[in-house]
């Protein structure tokens, strides 16, 4: 088991030493490890709390909600097609 650990320990250590001897750049690209080199830095996430974008308002007609920036609006009442805002119109002129 002993002999095991150490090959293995030996070998790792002859990888390293293989890799350090094909490296191009000498000690400046020691600097710079896999990751940095392929995978561009993150951004740093803003601190502050997610704003709202887009206020979800329901029809009048089917009960379904709809963003208001995609919604057809008619006498600030929020519709999500013509169709749902002519049967509005409709049911509204035989009450």
């Amino acid at each position: 088991m002993f002999r095991f650990i150490l090959y293995a320990f030996l070998l790792y250590l002859l990888f390293r030493l293989l890799r350090r001897l094909t490296q191009r750049g000498g000690a400046s690209s020691r600097s710079k490890t896999w990751s940095s080199q392929r995978v561009p830095p993150r951004h740093s996430t803003p601190r502050r709390p997610p704003q709202v974008i887009d206020e979800m308002k329901p029809c009048p007609a089917c009960g379904t909600f709809n963003p208001t920036r995609l919604a057809f609006p008619q006498k600030n009442l929020y519709f999500c097609n013509r169709r749902c805002h002519e049967a509005y119109l409709k049911r509204e002129q035989t009450l």
